[in-house]
């Protein structure tokens, strides 16, 4: 907020530190902990991201995201609320949520349902797709090479005149064109199988797929839906179906109340349990 009114400040880059990832998500055994000493923290941490998410996408200075590694669940939701979106090869993206079961959040009932039948398939099995996936479903803007992201982010730096255009117009000199998305070749398969009303109608599809060529694929995912939890994948559908007609505020409300509620209804904390604390 403070650089808003910074004449001297004219875009905003947000990178990470960790060659990894750009953010693995959020901090679900600080909720998990807070929530088991009795608190209610978890909502106030829910809506401190919210105001964050609501304030950079209504940021007046353009905001460029530069992704080089993971890009999870928080972390996909903080990218996808900036301006302009840079992502190399090395970045793999999903919204893993159904794994300890909770539901696709921070908007994703919006920037995944305008997906369609590959936002449920990717809702639902928290499956991680590619760079490459994500340009070709329009999830990041532009494909710039890893060893090529220190000369770009210097050139922006000293760049006098950094509108939106002009930052675009730089860019454009690093894009290269990225590997053949998988997602693309299996994209048709995914419509057949997650066009579906139920889980349980999907699931039964992936299970009676006759082709040989794709059996091996379908027998995969039908495998990651049956490790999530019911719960989580049933409402993540749901939300995926409804948020098709809705406006991105709207998504987000919804997103809110639940998110409230989860953590006394919903599988959360069974599944944080399962798979951090235990191990």
């Amino acid at each position: 907020g403070l650089w808003a009114d910074q004449t001297n400040i004219h875009a905003v880059l947000i990178r990470s530190n960790s060659p990894k990832a750009f953010c693995a998500g959020g901090d679900i055994r600080y909720l998990y902990d807070s929530y088991m000493n009795g608190k209610q923290d978890h909502q106030a941490y829910f809506q401190a991201e919210y105001e964050m998410l609501n304030s950079i996408r209504a940021y007046e200075k353009p905001i460029i995201v530069i992704l080089d590694g993971y890009v999870l669940g928080g972390g996909f939701g903080l990218a996808q609320a900036c301006h302009v979106l840079r992502s190399s090869e090395k970045s793999k993206f999903a919204m893993p949520e159904t794994a300890i079961g909770f539901f696709p959040d921070v908007a994703a009932t919006h920037f995944l349902s305008r997906l369609d039948d590959i936002g449920v398939y990717m809702a639902t099995t928290g499956d991680q797709i590619s760079a490459s996936d994500a340009l070709y479903l329009d999830l990041i803007d532009y494909h710039v090479p890893s060893e090529q992201l220190v000369q770009l982010e210097e050139e922006l730096r000293n760049s006098k005149h950094l509108s939106k255009e002009n930052i675009e117009q730089l860019i454009a000199k690093y894009i290269t064109r990225p590997a053949e998305s998988e997602l693309s070749q299996n994209a048709d398969l995914i419509r057949k199988h997650f066009g579906f009303e139920s889980i349980d109608a999907i699931e039964n599809s992936l299970e009676n797929e006759q082709h040989n060529d794709a059996q091996m694929w379908a027998l995969k995912i039908r495998n990651t839906l049956e490790q999530r939890s019911p719960i989580a994948k049933r409402i993540s559908l749901q939300l995926q179906h409804l948020g098709r007609g809705l406006s991105l505020k709207q998504c987000m409300q919804i997103e809110r109340h639940l998110q409230d509620v989860w953590f006394q209804h919903g599988d959360i904390v069974e599944g944080v349990r399962a798979l951090i604390v235990d191990k």
